[in-house]
């Protein structure tokens, strides 16, 4: 009887409707699941020289996954070959994206991948709405393991003192962490042995440069001469801001950086190698995490430059963290557009967006927040108790590695290694969030309103 009420209903109308999967969520879900299968494997004794604690697995395999760098161990003392093989593919994984591995897994198995992921995979790269996202994918992939291959060869020339296996493995490690900017070594001392070695410091600088320029921009500079029609292709106003304000960066904090140190922590050094040992912190720094020296050795004004230069960080749709190069342009842009009595963010005969702006604004903010919030938690979590008369400089220390941390550079001025417990988890959650983006994390998570309620207005006083 009851089967009857509804025999002359639609079968669509008879079940229930399945919801669409939040692709966001879906992402960040597998970024954790991807997270915790690195943190098995590195635990297995395949992976192992020495046994470590599961926070270590789990602090590792977030770092490589993030793409940032920051490590409580020494890694290469600790992990076998099998362990750092395991590292560089998380490394690889985490630093071109998921969404892009599984769409090309999709591709090879003679599957299309569906609207969603497709979305989802050009907002990795770009933000023309015309580009089809396969040749996205089939333009990223080569043009990686092309350069990441043509780095790995330079490298290995350098890395003559070591077995062929561990040259092998040396020389392609460090070309994806370079590449994918994460910044891991297995060297205890990352790259200070290199220092003056201008062959590899040159090497890992481009690898840095062209894993942080995003692929849009890159694409756009390679078509810039064409050399078919014999013209100059049009150049948009994402890469000029991304191309000028990178240049601007790394010549002005390089500079300053030169300037502080020169009779400080290069004062050893002749002039081409402090030129050298400056511009490759000041790159490193944007993201990547290398360091070729020993940042205690540093003034407070060169490690200050050094945490905005992190805070800015890469371009969009790259490997690299920060809040962007672009973003950072905006903000700038609008203040300057205030400061002028514009009403319009304008710049090289351009107005942009005021969604645009919006965004940047909110970006700024979050990120700001996610600062302060992580410094105080990790001042608890490692200094409670402990007086600033001491004479450690905590804050310092602390503010730069979650800095470091949320930017997914990581550099550190050696906290990382002693951090308790608790301040290891919440490091990796900064990672985390790091990696995901934290405006990307809220619109996974919130539900969009639809309408609203507009109040009267009210003026208050401020300034």
């Amino acid at each position: 009887m009851l089967i009857s009420r509804y025999k002359n209903l639609p079968l669509a109308k008879m079940l229930p409707k399945k919801k669409s999967k939040n692709q966001m969520l879906f992402l960040v879900e597998s970024y954790i699941f991807l997270i915790l299968i690195g943190t098995v494997l590195l635990r297995c004794p395949f992976s192992l020289k020495a046994p470590i604690r599961w926070i270590d697995a789990l602090f590792t395999a977030t770092s490589a996954t993030c793409v940032t760098g920051l490590s409580v161990i020494d890694i290469g003392s600790v992990f076998s070959n099998t362990g750092l093989w395991i590292i560089a593919a998380l490394i690889q994984i985490g630093g071109l994206g998921i969404m892009t591995f599984s769409t090309a897994i999709l591709l090879l198995s003679g599957m299309r991948p569906g609207f969603n992921q497709q979305a989802m995979l050009k907002s990795n790269f770009t933000q023309e709405e015309q580009i089809d996202p396969i040749k996205i994918l089939l333009a990223v992939i080569p043009f990686t393991f092309i350069l990441e291959g043509i780095g790995a060869l330079v490298l290995f020339t350098q890395f003559d003192k070591f077995p062929l296996n561990d040259r092998i493995l040396y020389s392609v490690f460090h070309s994806i962490s370079a590449f994918c900017n994460a910044g891991f070594s297995p060297f205890h001392d990352s790259l200070m042995s290199y220092q003056f070695n201008p062959v590899v410091c040159l090497s890992i600088c481009a690898l840095v440069l062209a894993g942080g320029f995003g692929f849009l921009s890159l694409a756009e500079t390679r078509n810039f001469l064409n050399f078919k029609t014999h013209s100059i292709q049009r150049i948009s106003l994402h890469t000029k801001i991304a191309f000028f304000f990178t240049l601007i960066i790394i010549l002005v904090a390089s500079t300053a950086i030169l300037t502080i140190e020169w009779n400080g922590a290069f004062a050893d050094e002749s002039i081409p190698q402090k030129m050298l040992s400056s511009c490759f912190m000041v790159i490193s720094a944007r993201t990547a995490g290398f360091n070729n020296i020993d940042l205690l050795t540093l003034q407070e004004t060169s490690l200050l430059l050094i945490i905005v230069t992190m805070f800015i960080g890469a371009n969009p749709g790259s490997c690299g963290g920060g809040i962007k190069t672009t973003t950072a342009a905006v903000i700038a842009l609008l203040g300057f557009n205030r400061i002028l009595g514009r009403e319009k963010t304008q710049v090289l005969g351009r107005t942009i967006p005021e969604e645009t702006v919006d965004k940047a604004v909110r970006i700024f903010i979050i990120y700001t927040i996610m600062i302060v919030i992580g410094t105080f938690l990790l001042l608890i979590t490692e200094y409670a108790g402990v007086s600033y008369k001491m004479g450690i400089p905590h804050f310092l220390k602390v503010f730069f590695e979650v800095v470091s941390a949320l930017t997914t550079c990581g550099l550190s001025l050696g906290l990382t290694p002693d951090l308790t417990f608790l301040g290891r988890i919440v490091i990796c959650i900064i990672m985390f969030i790091g990696r995901m983006g934290a405006l990307f994390l809220i619109s996974a998570v919130a539900k969009k309103v639809e309408g609203g309620v507009w109040y009267a207005e009210e003026d208050i006083m401020v300034g």
